[in-house]
């Protein structure tokens, strides 16, 4: 796991509740503090307020920006440029480009290629599996640096690949043979684009670790712009699609996506090179390990002064903070003066080594010492054997997770309904199983939960998209809803909704527990989908309520709103539980879960279809049979969610979490609690610092979670 956060980050701090005025933060972001005692300076209290020193800059020039909601709180944990770069990023690939993909995929799988609403069912469900292979791309960026860099240019190429498979989805000939082909490309750019979401959690994710507090701040403003680009994409799609033009919004979205390939070429994110951050996370486990040591009296407590004062260094290195501390940043307090990150690393590395001679070594003290990346390839590649030895399952169950997709994949064209729904229970088993085997408990069960959290709410495209948009031929009294309205003026005012939700969760959730939030989600997503029962029975009708009244004022806001709600604790619960090290590709594994679930719920809704209720969308139309699937899959199977909250940690959201998944400050208030008991009644002599036992009692998990 990360260290904690919060760490002292010398010259960008301000003790107050608020935010200091923007000149007082730039003279703190460019002077030293002095430290305790001549010493350095110790971990960042509750109480301390971090500036980044570039918001610093940016406040003192424009104050306003500082009032800015959302966006402040975020800029000032992870610095302006970084923040501004993932909203445009998400802006444009996840949020326009995704979504126009998505929006398209109806008319363009039964408008242009002209299938059934059964068929389409079956073939939703593989475009959305691009979503969860990609673990395997998290798995080879984080054992395999290209050209320097674990995330950089595989976002580089994932973006250019997938902007001409898009391309190539647009250009198929309008038929019914096409169809399959379709969706296998709609899986290969919806691949790409997902690829460049999880590297980019994965980058946002090793952030918040470092400072967690900014955290779901960061993950509204980016979930803003995911929801902006979705109300661009909808505003784009309906007219298309009612105008017959919907290949029109797939040639966008490749453009879209081909575009965002300048973030990654220009390294606007500010990712450091994959030696800089081994040797960083190298640091932090040293420092980690010598706290231990302390708190199990291997070493005097005094030992440590200099390993705080390394960690300091090495959280604002890799924060993009200067700091007054390290071996080089002695040298000068000002911005200007501040070498490599490379030189400072090798640095701190260097200072351990000769901090490491200086010690008694014994049996019970052994040195951590990473080794460091091997050139693969002349040189294009690097190869982090540190990380692969130390996760070696995890990588293992990336294969396992990358088999089972593809099987999905086959079976959905392929299979027959037996077919289908044995290989759903074998991947499914397998996949769940796996789990506990390769990862830490916590975050198994948690992962367990994302999937059965999308399973059990059946995603049924084929039945509601055809209900909705049937014409008067197909459905003489059905809601005749254009693309226009149903793709562009209910997905407008569901995304509008959905930004409520970011809101909502920000300044209302984020200081409640995960179970809570995901009971009461779960149980509006429910009430919301009576609408959905009440339109397809048609009783609106009797009762007075117009068709576009109901849908607007039901499912096409409500909805949106929880599964906003439901889906950011999930992304903030990722986040807090990925190690260091490997923040990619567990990220991508439990994202990557959770979105096979969202498929696997789709493949159960096509069985269930297939099996016993099915629809009829050709002349004349038969949706008889939908009330029951809505019945069971949007009210009676979702209550499952309720008692599988048990498998996710007992924690607030806004909580920082250790390896068992307890809140951090509860686990240091009860290891000082029992500590000082001890002491009491068995020894009679003076307790430690109580700093220095909240510090033992917070690290303690970091070793065991590479074990």
């Amino acid at each position: 796991m990360e260290p904690p956060s919060g760490e002292r980050e010398p010259g960008a701090l301000s003790k107050s509740g608020s935010p200091l005025g923007p000149h007082h933060d730039t003279a703190a972001a460019a002077q030293q503090r002095p430290a305790e005692k001549g010493g350095p300076h110790s971990p960042v209290s509750e109480d301390v307020h971090f500036v980044h020193p570039e918001a610093a800059s940016l406040f003192a020039k424009c104050r306003w920006i500082r009032h800015v909601p959302i966006f402040s709180e975020a800029a000032e944990g992870y610095g302006p440029k970084a923040v501004v770069s993932l909203g445009m990023c998400y802006l444009l690939c996840k949020g326009i480009a995704d979504q126009l993909i998505s929006y398209s995929r109806q008319p363009m799988f039964m408008s242009r290629y002209g299938i059934d609403g059964q068929r389409y069912q079956r073939l939703a469900g593989i475009s959305t599996m691009g979503w969860s292979i990609k673990a395997l791309t998290a798995m080879l960026c984080d054992g395999f640096a290209f050209l320097g860099y674990t995330k950089r240019w595989y976002m580089f190429v994932s973006c250019v690949a997938g902007s001409a498979f898009a391309l190539i989805y647009g250009l198929l000939p309008a038929k019914p043979a096409s169809a399959d082909t379709a969706a296998a490309f709609v899986f290969l750019c919806s691949y790409g684009k997902a690829n460049v979401d999880i590297l980019s959690e994965g980058h946002y994710s090793r952030l918040m670790r470092q400072n967690p507090q900014p955290g779901p701040a960061l993950v509204s403003w980016i979930w803003w712009f995911i929801m902006v680009g979705a109300i661009i994409a909808a505003a784009i799609q309906g007219p298309l699609s009612d105008h017959g033009k919907q290949q029109v919004g797939v040639f966008i979205s490749a453009a879209l996506q081909l575009s965002t390939a300048v973030f990654f070429l220009f390294n606007w994110y500010g990712e450091k090179k994959n030696r800089v951050e081994r040797a960083a996370d190298a640091a932090l486990l040293y420092a980690e390990l010598q706290k231990e040591r302390v708190a199990l009296g291997l070493l005097p407590a005094q030992d440590t002064m200099h390993v705080k004062g390394e960690e300091d260094d090495v959280v604002a290195l890799v924060s993009a903070a200067p700091s007054g501390a390290g071996a080089k940043g002695r040298k000068s307090s000002h911005l200007e003066n501040y070498v490599s990150d490379e030189e400072c690393v090798q640095d701190l590395v260097q200072h351990q080594g000769e901090a490491l001679e200086d010690e008694e070594l014994s049996e019970e003290y052994l040195p951590y010492e990473a080794s460091p990346p091997v050139p693969c390839l002349f040189g294009l590649f690097e190869m982090n054997k540190e990380v692969i030895a130390r996760n070696w399952r995890i990588f293992v169950y990336s294969v396992v997770m990358t088999c089972a997709v593809v099987a999905m994949t086959c079976g959905s064209i392929l299979a027959d309904s037996l077919g289908l729904l044995i290989i759903c229970v074998v991947v499914s088993t397998i996949c769940c199983a796996t789990s506990f085997w390769a990862l830490p408990l916590v975050i198994a069960k948690a992962n367990v939960f994302g999937y059965l959290h999308q399973a059990v709410y059946l995603q049924l495209p084929g039945a509601l998209d055809s209900f909705y948009l049937a014409n008067a031929e197909c459905l003489p009294d059905g809601p005749h809803f254009s693309y226009t309205f149903y793709n562009t003026v209910a997905a407008v005012i569901g995304n509008v909704g959905g930004l409520a939700g970011v809101s909502a969760f920000n300044y209302i959730f984020s200081k409640r527990s995960y179970r809570l939030t995901f009971c009461i989600t779960t149980v509006v997503q429910i009430v919301a989908s009576l609408f959905d029962i009440i339109m397809v029975k048609r009783w609106n009708v009797h009762i007075g309520i117009p068709d576009h009244a109901m849908y607007i004022c039901g499912d096409a806001v409500v909805y949106q709103v929880c599964y906003m709600l439901a889906w950011m604790p999930m992304i903030v619960l990722l986040s807090r539980l990925c190690p260091r090290g490997s923040e990619s590709v567990v990220y991508a594994l439990m994202a990557g879960f959770s979105n096979l679930g969202q498929s696997t719920s789709s493949s159960i809704g096509a069985i269930i279809m297939e099996y016993g209720w099915g629809i009829t969308t050709t002349p004349p139309c038969d949706f008889s049979n939908v009330p029951w699937l809505l019945l069971v899959g949007h009210i009676m199977l979702p209550l499952l969610v309720l008692p599988l909250t048990l498998l996710i940690p007992k924690a607030r959201i806004c909580d920082d979490l250790d390896i068992d998944g307890k809140a951090i400050k509860s686990a240091v208030s009860h290891k000082v609690a029992v500590d000082a008991a001890q002491d009491e009644d068995d020894l009679g002599e003076s307790i430690l610092p109580m700093e220095t036992i909240g510090v033992a009692a917070k690290e303690p998990h970091a070793e065991r979670a590479r074990e």
